[in-house]
């Protein structure tokens, strides 16, 4: 019984550590050093979003451009066909550049000429890439 007890004990204590996140506030990098960082660690950065050549989209995330004057990586948005806070929508099967509409943290409607922050954590799939995994699209 005290065994049974004891492992319940554990796998509640692990279950509320694993829900604490990381407290640690974002590292400030330019949109360059984001593909420099270790995987996991939480960043912000602040440059433009674009439509990339081939859009692509897998349960309800999409991989798009994010640039600034220092370089280019993919941020991966959550996408609807009506957005909500931080989220972009799904563009038509042929798109545009001017096909690209999102919504801030704030609630403001965005498009590829609006300056935008992001925030979130780096993630490694392999040795050779890297994207942004955008938890808050917000106004610099």
């Amino acid at each position: 019984m005290k065994k049974q007890l004891l492992l319940i004990i554990l796998l509640g204590l692990t279950a509320v550590l694993a829900a604490c996140g990381n407290d640690e506030p974002p590292i400030p990098v330019t949109v360059a050093e984001i593909c420099q960082q270790e995987s996991g660690t939480n960043i912000t950065a602040t440059g433009y979003l674009a439509l990339p050549g081939a859009l692509i989209c897998e349960a309800g995330q999409c991989k798009i451009n994010f640039y600034d004057d220092t370089g280019s990586v993919l941020a991966e948005l959550v996408a609807s066909d009506s957005p909500d806070s931080g989220k972009m929508q799904l563009p038509p099967n042929q798109y545009t550049a001017d096909d690209l509409h999102f919504v801030l943290k704030d609630g403001t409607p965005g498009n590829h000429t609006t300056p935008v922050k992001i925030t979130g954590p780096v993630r490694r799939p392999s040795d050779f890439s890297c994207y942004l995994d955008a938890y808050a699209v917000e106004q610099p």
